[in-house]
This record gives structure tokens, sequence and C-alpha cells, in this order.
């Protein structure tokens, strides 16, 4: 688990964030805005990088439903968290002055991972040793 943070000013006025797909769907963010800066921020889940079916950059579908409503547009600093978490964000200064960071966080473990043993493996629960429980299966 690693942040993963975008910075726009207004002489790089877009950055896009690719996030991890592999692991669990919790994210948390955190936008800091600067010097009257004011911001849109909206998220895909369309893949230039699909080795089967991608998508071209320029064809991606973009949306904001997935946010809080200050998290949409705004010029105030934010943090949030969703239960879901796309494949990419994009993060757009919008008037041209300040500076805006966003910094992404994808929390939790591989659920649905087959490593059992090792440092990515997800943390042995004792109740999921007791025959007849679920326990541990899922975070």
């Amino acid at each position: 688990m690693r942040a993963i943070t975008a910075n726009v000013n207004p002489s790089t006025t877009q950055a896009l964030v690719r996030l991890d797909n592999f692991a669990t769907a919790v994210l948390g963010a955190a936008i800091v805005v600067s010097g009257g800066a004011a911001f849109a921020l909206v998220h895909s889940s369309d893949d230039p990088c699909d080795l089967v079916n991608p998508v071209p950059l320029a064809n991606m579908a973009w949306d904001n439903s997935l946010l809080p409503l200050a998290a949409q547009s705004g010029s105030a600093s934010i943090t949030f968290q969703t239960m879901t978490s796309p494949l990419w964000f994009r993060l757009t200064l919008t008037n041209g002055v300040g500076a805006v960071r966003a910094t992404f966080l994808q929390v939790g473990e591989h659920s649905h991972s087959n490593i059992s043993s090792g440092q990515f493996a997800p943390p042995k629960l004792a109740a999921a040793a007791i025959p007849g429980t679920n326990i541990g299966a899922m975070p």
C-alpha cells in the first residue's frame, strides 16, 4: 500500500492517477487546495493499458458519481473515502491559478488473492481456523 499523489498548477493543469485494480476497494483521498485554485475531479473504469480491451485515452468515459459533491469540483481542501475504487482519476485545475494536490490511498488487503504465506499474504485470524466458520475469508 502506497499513497499516489497528483499535482496540478498553472503550468500542469491536468493529472491522471492509475489506481491498483488488485487492491480492495476502500479508498481514502485528501485534496489540498492552495493559492485560490479551483479543481475538478472525475473517475473512470476504462483502461487504455488493458491487454484485452484497451480504451484509447481520448475515448475514456469520465464520471463523478462515486465522489462526494465537494470532491467533484471546488476550491476548498477536502478529505473523503469511498468503498468503490475506479481504475483512474483525473484531476484538473479549472481556474488557472494556485495549486491542487490530490493524494489517494487504497487501504485494505488483497482479499481475492490466492497468496497464503509470505509478506503479501493476508493476516492470519485465529477464528479462521475454527471449523465451520468463514471468518477471515474476507477482510
